[in-house]
Parts: structure tokens; C-alpha cells; sequence
């Protein structure tokens, strides 16, 4: 009798206990497993929204159509060949509007200053409207010059700068608001058919989310972009995302905020090659592939 009594005692005991920790997990865990699937996993489809959402971001404030920086890259590459924006009209785009609104040239600094004006849209793909400021001056052997070909002499470096400017566009993927924006670039090579630029670059402003499993998470950020040996043909834009070449190391912070969420701040460094018109980056081990022009990826 006393061993039965004993061996349900212990039953009892072991009863109350697994009852007790099966309560206990309910309200914090009787033993926490930190490589619980279900976490896990939970963890993995957050990180995979935040990567997409900065790749969205990233791959838009690259593309050509609607004021990213492939759009200033063209830019440079028309100056170096005084087309377009080097003509000194601000006409003859390729896919886009533009106007020249006012250029200035300072004979002190020997450089000129110009504002520009964009539109783009192909509804419902894409609508953007801005406007960029730039310093730039010409030089050859090292000494400026007025224009890309003064005399007989054709320049071979132009230093640009963006100093200022304005932007707004929409994409499938989300609503942008530019809040500033600057640049400091060397091209050289800008007497040869193929220009290199180097340099750094960055803007600031605030993106909404579109994409409808993520609508709503709004991004505000800055992303800085170092440009390495970024090549493309000097003249008109057709083709040109294909024919541009380099490398780009970016970095991009910012405060992320998700229906229903604490606001979130988080920084993301990558490097994204460029070749055959896409830029190729990861974001947490991610891989995208962008359209130079479009953005799309």
C-alpha cells in the first residue's frame, strides 16, 4: 500500500507541475526556446518587408523618369557632349520634357550656374515633376575654361555639383517627396566617348508605401551614394542606362513607420553594380536587379 500511495503522489506531483507550466507558457514561456520555427519565421517575413521596402526606395531614387540620380548622371554626360542640357536650350530630350530656366555664368569662379525644370509621366506607371540646380565648370589640362569648347580647345573634366532642388513622383511602388538633395562630382574623360564620374551624392525626403501588402509604411530617410568610376557614352539618353557602367556604394537611413507599428530607425549599407541598364544591390542578403530608367525591379 505504501509504494501505491507513493507512486501516485508522484503521479499527482508530475501533474501539477506539467499543469503549472503549461499556465506559465502561456503568460511568458515555462522555457522560452529562442529558435522557435513559428518566431523564426515571424523574424524572416519582417525582415524581408523591410529589405523590400528600402529596395523599392533605393531602386526609384536611382531611376532616370523621375529624378533620381541616373537622371543627374545624364545629365553630365549631355553637358560633356553639348546636347540637351549642354545645348544650352534645355530642349531635345529623349522620353521626357524638360526647360532650361535660367543659366548663369559667373566669370569670377569661372563656372556656370543653371536651374532646370522636369516633367515626366506615362500614367498609370509613373508621374514626376522637379527641379535641379547645378554648379559646373569646364576645364582642359587643368585649367578652366568657359565653355566645353573654348577656342579650340575641348574640355576634358567638368566638376558639377547639385546645390539645390525640388521633386515629387509616384511610381507602382510609392509616393516620393524630396526634401533636399546635393551632389559633388568629378567627370573626366568628358573630351572621349566614354565619361567617368566619381564622387559623392545624397538626398533626403519621404516615401509611402504603395505596394499593397506593405501600403502605408512611410520612409524617412537620407541615402548617400558614393560614386567609383561610373561610366556611360557623352550625348543623347537613348540607350544610355544601358551603356552606363560602375560602381555605387550606398548608404541608407531611415525612420520606418508600418500601420499599426512603433516607429522603427534602421541603416543599411550595400553596393550596387550597374551594367546591361539595372543596378544590382542586396539588402539583407536580398538580391534586387532595378531598371536604371524605370526603377522597376
Amino acid at each position: 500500500m505504501q509504494l501505491r500511495s507513493t507512486v501516485t503522489k508522484n503521479f499527482f506531483v508530475l501533474i501539477v507541475a506539467a499543469t503549472f507550466c503549461i499556465a506559465a507558457d502561456l503568460l511568458t514561456g515555462c522555457s522560452k526556446n529562442t529558435n522557435n520555427p513559428i518566431a523564426s519565421n515571424d523574424q524572416t517575413s519582417r525582415s524581408v518587408v523591410l529589405a523590400d521596402n528600402v529596395a523599392d526606395a533605393v531602386s526609384d531614387a536611382l531611376a532616370s523618369n523621375n529624378g533620381g540620380a541616373m537622371d543627374q548622371v545624364n545629365d553630365v554626360f549631355e553637358l560633356a557632349a553639348g546636347v540637351g542640357i549642354g545645348s544650352g536650350t534645355g530642349l531635345g530630350k529623349i522620353l521626357g520634357d524638360s526647360s532650361l530656366i535660367n543659366r548663369t555664368y559667373d566669370s569670377t569662379a569661372m563656372a556656370w550656374t543653371i536651374t532646370v525644370f522636369k516633367q515626366k509621366s506615362l500614367p498609370p506607371l509613373y508621374y514626376g515633376v522637379w527641379t535641379r540646380d547645378y554648379w559646373y565648370q569646364f576645364s582642359a589640362n587643368g585649367h578652366p575654361q568657359k565653355f566645353r569648347i573654348t577656342g579650340n580647345v575641348v574640355a576634358d573634366n567638368i566638376k558639377h555639383k547639385l546645390t539645390g532642388g525640388t521633386g515629387y513622383y509616384f511610381t507602382p511602388r510609392l509616393v516620393h517627396h524630396l526634401r533636399s538633395i546635393s551632389s559633388d562630382w568629378t567627370a573626366s574623360n568628358a573630351n572621349t566617348d566614354i565619361v567617368t564620374i566619381n564622387g559623392t551624392y545624397s538626398r533626403a525626403g519621404v516615401d509611402t508605401v504603395l505596394a499593397v501588402a506593405r501600403k502605408g509604411t512611410v520612409l524617412d530617410h537620407t541615402l548617400s551614394l558614393n560614386f567609383v568610376n561610373v561610366k556611360g557614352p557623352r550625348g543623347s539618353r537613348l540607350n544610355r542606362s544601358e551603356k552606363t557602367s560602375g560602381t555605387i556604394q550606398g548608404t541608407y537611413t531611415a525612420t520606418v513607420t508600418a500601420p499599426g507599428k512603433d516607429p522603427v530607425t534602421i541603416t543599411k549599407t550595400f553596393t550596387i553594380t550597374l551594367g546591361g541598364g539595372n543596378a544590382t544591390f542586396a539588402i539583407d542578403g536580398t538580391r534586387y536587379v532595378a531598371d536604371l530608367a524605370t526603377g522597376d525591379h
